[in-house]
């Protein structure tokens, strides 16, 4: 494992000063996906701006980090400028995500053997499969804190390297990657990995957003930008399944609306104390959330969704070179 002062850099500067130095130097803002520079920016939030590609519809940040440094930035703490939840609150906020979504992932687990979760967190998801007679599953988190925590709630194994590196031989029936996507700078690397990574058969299971051309910067109160380095257009999903040789078994999508308002995600505890004190309140208070949720997909649905995504791999696909 790589000592402090490696991640850092043998002259002691911040990975975050070093990324932004490289991102200094990008000046065509290319899709990482396609590589088009047909672009055009949405919006700016943190410093950073959203663009969405003309040809494959794909939302990326610019600048767009260098993998390399992404991963060594989330391997050592140094993040972003965002405050990293501890790891007891991220594993809170996993059980309640999980209570509401759980059901989806456990259906699509029917028959598999081995599972593979990619961007575990704290391991809650990891902690519910395991008790599944006849699974054995593993994870994949670089966060070293969060991944010593899924550990211990877990009991399962998890490996602290890129996905877009992993090479350990073993297949998976199944592959989930939960709101992860948006995390991993290498599409490439990632599918390329999907591909080794997965039984003849298998499934991947991915949660993720996507979003109209229409999108807004008020479409949600904080994107995340630059952690989350992309978000899929309404046409995005096809143009990956072509480019890298898979198909869509299951494909839910549900305007964010739906999901943004539910009970359960207003007492969720954030980062913010300000904004858990309004969320509390706002959840006491008889008829708020009815008559947000109102109000918001009046002037703003139907543009961001949360999307419930099943692959599998064309038996006949192949990764272009």
């Amino acid at each position: 494992m790589a000592s402090a002062d490696q991640l850092r850099g043998s002259d002691s500067t911040p990975l975050r000063q070093r990324q932004l130095a490289r991102d200094a130097a990008q000046a065509i803002p290319c899709c990482p996906l396609c590589g088009s520079s047909a672009t055009r920016q949405t919006f700016t939030d943190s410093g950073c701006a959203l663009r969405v590609c003309a040809v494959c519809e794909l939302f990326f940040t610019q600048p767009y980090p260098d993998s390399g440094l992404q991963h060594a930035m989330v391997h050592s703490g140094e993040y972003s400028a965002i405050e990293i939840l501890d790891c007891e609150r991220r594993y809170q906020g996993e059980r309640h995500y999980y209570d509401r979504h759980f059901r989806f992932i456990e259906e699509e687990c029917a028959g598999a053997a081995s599972l593979l979760d990619v961007g575990c967190g704290t391991g809650h998801l990891l902690e519910r499969l395991q008790a599944r007679p006849g699974l054995r599953c593993t994870g994949i988190e670089l966060n070293a804190q969060a991944a010593e925590f899924a550990r211990r709630v877990s009991g399962c194994e998890v490996l602290e390297v890129p996905f877009e590196q992993f090479r350990g031989g073993q297949r998976y029936d199944v592959i989930t990657m939960i709101n992860v996507l948006s995390h991993i700078p290498s599409v490439d690397g990632l599918f390329r990995s999907l591909r080794t990574a997965l039984t003849p058969g298998g499934k991947v299971i991915i949660r993720t957003s996507e979003m109209s051309a229409r999108v807004s910067r008020w479409n949600q109160l904080h994107w995340g930008i630059p952690d989350d380095l992309h978000f899929l257009g309404l046409g995005t999903l096809d143009f990956l399944c072509a480019k890298y040789g898979f198909a869509i078994m299951r494909h839910i999508r549900t305007p964010f609306e739906e999901e943004l308002f539910r009970r359960s995600r207003w007492r969720q505890v954030g980062r913010s104390s300000f904004v858990n004190a309004l969320k509390a309140a706002s959840v006491r208070i008889p008829g708020m959330l009815p008559a947000m949720k109102r109000a918001y997909a009046a002037t703003l649905g139907q543009r961001l969704f949360v999307s419930f995504i099943v692959l599998t791999a064309n038996a006949d696909g192949e990764m272009p070179r």
